[in-house]
């Protein structure tokens, strides 16, 4: 029945509409006598004549249009993107939008129709995605809920997504709708992975809201951002193909560079305290130049000797420590390292980032040690030379008397070997 008025609008040359009424007065055309005769019995919902005079040649029309759910006249397409209808996903019927000369039964959708629709759709499929919807606040959208998980400090967060629609909608292309189908197909369900990717695709809508959350209309926000939300999906979608979230793995590396580099910085704080009796057991040295008693001097040496020995064996374990910290590090990122080129840009770069800090804190480590073992033999060595300096004679004497013994041999009485 709508379709009469239309064509009976269009017959009489589409004029202009005054107060929900079109006039016509002029010349009779086959094609006004037939749009006149295909509303002659209809229904008042659809509209009713206020006028109508005709003769041979000359007609006079004033005809007054539907504004109901049976039919519906917009003045432009902006008119239309405010229909309360539309934020329900819900694309009107029975309506004629007058500038761009369109009937919602025309087999050709004009572009900016074609993104209503889709407007339409997309509020649809978020309706099914959202964790929770209110419909019956406003009349005219949905109330859409969607969540953040807790990120590290960050607790959860709930986004209240109201779907209203205006005329800025406009101009902006949604793609890859057919995706959010797919997720939402009730034909999916038994596929593997289908809830988490609804997770996914469901917190890359959130992650945008948040980014945007003080804009006035959020519905903008999605649509506009549309390109940033599948990408959002994309990254988590492939590093979930190997058997990580992005977010998660971002976490993970986070949360090991802390560990390792604690770890590491630990095994040098382990024995901070230990190496204060190296610059003590230096004083040592002050006291062994002044003792008058050979005896006094070994046991000074000796006691030196004891603390090079056992700073030494401490140095020394904790480089093997080191070694297994950094060995079991490499051991844990190996297979990212292998992966590398295949995680998305941001993941590789936080990897390189955190498997090179490590390093360079475990080569640093090694070298500090390795200074630390040269300085924990200053005491031995200095005790000894300064103890030969000292004793310089006895010490001469013994080492003769041990070469003349060694070359010499001892004298030895014969009777003593015979049976």
């Amino acid at each position: 029945m709508f379709s009469h008025v239309v064509t009976l609008y269009r017959a009489i040359g589409t004029p202009p509409i005054e107060g929900g009424v079109i006039s016509y007065e002029g010349v009779s055309t086959p094609e006004i006598v037939a749009a006149l005769r295909l509303c002659d019995d209809l229904p008042a919902a659809f509209g009713r004549f206020q006028h109508l005079s005709e003769d041979d040649d000359a007609v006079d029309i004033d005809f007054r249009l539907p504004s109901n759910e049976s039919g519906r006249f917009y003045s432009s397409v902006s008119e239309l993107a405010r229909a309360g209808s539309l934020g329900k996903g819900q694309f009107p019927k029975n309506i004629y939008v007058v500038d761009l000369g369109w009937a919602d039964f025309d087999d050709n959708d004009p572009d900016a129709i074609k993104a209503l629709k889709q407007v339409c759709r997309l509020i649809e499929l978020l309706a099914l995605l959202a964790i929770g919807v209110d419909k019956d606040s406003s009349a005219d959208s949905y109330n859409l809920f969607f969540a953040l998980p807790p990120d590290g400090a960050k607790p959860p967060r709930t986004f209240l997504l109201p779907t209203q629609v205006d005329d800025k909608i406009l101009g902006h292309e949604l793609r890859h709708l057919s995706l959010l189908e797919e997720i939402l197909n009730s034909k999916n369900e038994n596929k593997a992975h289908l809830s988490e990717r609804k997770l996914m695709i469901r917190m890359a809508v959130a992650s945008v809201i948040e980014k945007f959350e003080n804009e006035p209309n959020l519905l903008l926000v999605v649509v506009r951002e549309w390109r940033e939300v599948l990408a959002n999906y994309r990254a988590n979608l492939q590093t979930y193909v190997y058997s990580f979230s992005f977010e998660k793995v971002r976490r993970e590396l986070a949360q090991a560079e802390i560990d390792y580099g604690t770890k590491l910085s630990g095994v040098l704080g382990d024995i901070a305290g230990k190496m204060l009796a190296l610059p003590i057991s230096l004083a040592g040295l002050v006291v062994l130049n002044n003792t008058s008693s050979p005896f006094e001097g070994f046991i000074l040496v000796l006691g030196l000797a004891v603390v090079s020995v056992v700073l030494f064996a401490i140095l020394h374990n904790q480089t093997l420590q080191t070694d297994r910290l950094l060995h079991s590090f490499n051991v844990v990122f190996d297979d990212f390292k292998d992966k590398i080129k295949t995680y998305p840009p941001k993941l590789q770069g936080l990897l390189r980032i955190t498997i090179g800090q490590v390093e360079r804190q475990g080569r640093t480590l090694s070298n500090t040690f390795r200074l630390l073992k040269v300085l924990s033999l200053l005491p031995i060595t200095g005790a000894m030379l300064l103890a030969l300096v000292k004793y310089w004679d006895g010490v001469l004497w013994l080492l003769m008397t041990a070469l003349s013994v060694t070359f010499t041999g001892a004298n030895v009485d014969p009777t003593f070997l015979a049976p």
